[in-house]
């Protein structure tokens, strides 16, 4: 069992690895049978291919993952899976808990992966992966071992550990592919490439039949939560740990208020035993373009060139706290301001206004120009007002609103850095960046947007389905049965497959019970009758 923990909210999870995944399959398919939705994530070698060597003989404008035309862009996304591998799956399970609305019960796996096929490792993505807390060691020596493709058994692999490795973990793919519930992603078009090359079978040659294929394996529909978050929160930032907190303060609004929110429990590791990260402290960085006490970069991009040193927080529940606050202050201002601009014109119209009648608002005790005088007032008779107001679907409280005379995080980091320059400074550490990036925590997150956003838009949530983002582009990719294309010679087989593998386990599950119910017959004519009932039988014959 591992936790990963972000602020407040602690996700468990199952950490599942080549020692246990025999002991976990049976519980795992059982989970993903039960889901109403699941989601999940990956993690893996590359996203793009650069200064590659030129001993490969690579034609570069095959590769380019971020092409305008989307039969390029694909083209290139499937060169990048064939030759890359995937290190980790992260799968959460939702399934129903109450019959009231959003009641879930949730399932987290992490599955650590190593890949049998020689692959290439992109520097930029394992110095990620390093930095985030990924052990790559482990994953050597722990990682569940599997080759890509449809075949549970490849000639390739000599030793029937490997085999049964590489056949359980597919089955876990297939077992989603066979529950027929939604899919959800998180800016996902990557992973659904992956998952496809690694557990299903070679990757169909045009985007067409990939996206047919895809329509055909999830009937549920495939659920991407960065293009819905665009869509419903378009000034909004849109990576994961940010609309997930987001997410978290809306559904508890939402309980405070009465109205229905989610519940969500998180179910036990299937393992026993725990591991904690430990949180080290590092020198800490800080940029002088900006005066907020988060930092910006982060806030709006999930990302940091310092990293863990940042001299700013990183800290989501920190930067929403922030970002409230100033939206707060910004209305305030705003409301204000208006009631001066509306006072401004009406004293503009009546220009026959009497001297004495301005010197009764300069006596009021303020040697202030009346419009000044109108402004302060104004703030005054409004603020329970704008303190109440909602802003962006978020209850503001009196606590959340700045007080002018109490000096700003801003003023105390700007007095800070006035006391030490540029220099670094040994402050306690962020939270750690591997906290974000668990696989299986990335996927529960994933979830608890979805489920959050679906209890919200109800029936528009079917707008959402089979629509993936595509980075760069204002379009999403529509997983959709074009009229022209049809399921790729992989999806054929490797369905063939699956049926056969489940015709072949429901001949053996009858096999079983028709053994066992004989030999009970055979049990039951062999015991002695008792003395009672060889009377009765020898009276009826009698």
């Amino acid at each position: 069992m591992s936790n990963s923990n972000i602020g407040a909210t602690s996700a468990t999870y199952t950490d599942v690895t080549r020692t246990n995944i025999r002991v976990l399959s049976k519980d795992i398919s059982a989970q993903i049978a039960k889901a109403k939705f699941i989601s999940i994530d990956t993690e893996f070698t590359g996203l793009v291919l650069s200064n590659a060597s030129r001993v490969f003989n690579l034609k570069t404008t095959e590769w380019v993952t971020r092409a305008t035309d989307m039969r390029d862009r694909y083209r290139a996304m499937s060169n990048i899976a064939k030759t890359h591998a995937l290190v980790s799956m992260g799968l959460s399970t939702f399934s129903i808990r109450h019959t009231r609305p959003g009641s879930y019960n949730v399932h987290n796996f992490n599955f650590l992966l190593q890949s049998q096929n020689s692959h290439l490792i992109s520097p930029p993505s394992i110095s990620f992966l390093a930095e985030t807390g990924f052990d790559l060691c482990r994953q050597a020596t722990k990682g569940i071992r599997y080759f890509s493709g449809p075949n549970p058994k490849p000639v390739e692999v000599k030793t029937e550990a490997i085999n049964e490795e590489g056949f359980l973990i597919r089955e876990v793919f297939l077992d989603i592919v066979r529950a027929g519930v939604p899919l959800v992603v998180h800016n996902g078009l990557f992973d659904l490439v992956y998952l496809y090359q690694s557990f299903f079978g070679p990757l169909p040659d045009t985007y067409e039949s990939f996206a047919f294929d895809l329509n055909e394996m999830f009937p549920g529909g495939i659920y991407d939560t960065k293009i819905i978050a665009q869509r419903e929160t378009p000034q909004s930032a849109s990576y994961l740990a940010y609309l997930f907190h987001k997410s978290e303060r809306l559904q508890k609004q939402r309980s405070e208020r009465g109205e229905p929110a989610l519940a969500v429990k998180l179910k036990d590791s299937l393992l026993r035993g725990s591991s904690e990260p430990k949180a080290r402290c590092r020198r800490l960085l800080m940029d002088s373009s900006s005066s907020k006490p988060y930092c910006e970069n982060f806030a709006q991009r999930g990302n940091c060139r310092y990293g863990n040193r940042c001299f700013r927080s990183h800290d989501i529940n920190f930067i929403l706290d922030c970002q409230e606050k100033e939206a707060a202050a910004e209305a305030e201002e705003a409301l204000g301001m208006q009631v001066v601009e509306t006072n401004a014109e009406d004293g503009a119209g009546d220009k026959k206004r009497k001297r004495d009648d301005t010197m009764e608002v300069g006596d009021s005790g303020s040697s202030d120009p009346p419009c000044k005088v109108l402004k302060a007032d104004a703030v005054d008779t409004t603020q329970e007002a704008v303190v109440a107001a909602d802003i962006d679907g978020l209850s503001i409280d009196k606590q959340t609103v700045p007080a002018p005379a109490t000096p700003s995080p801003c003023e105390e980091i700007k007095e800070i850095k006035e006391t030490n320059g540029s220099e670094p400074l040994n402050l306690p550490a962020q939270p750690p960046l591997n906290m974000y990036h668990t696989a299986a925590y990335d996927a529960f997150m994933t979830g608890y947007i979805f489920a959050s956003f679906r209890l919200v838009l109800e029936d528009k949530m079917s707008d959402y389905k089979n629509k993936v983002y595509l980075m760069g582009s204002d379009n999403p990719l529509l997983i959709q049965a074009g009229p022209y294309a049809n399921t790729s010679i992989t999806y054929i087989q490797t369905m063939r497959l699956m049926n056969t593998a489940a015709a072949e386990a429901a001949k053996a599950a009858e096999t079983a019970v028709a053994e066992t119910a004989a030999a009970a017959a055979e049990t039951a004519s062999a015991e002695p009758l008792s003395t009672d009932v060889a009377d009765q039988q020898e009276n009826a014959q009698a």
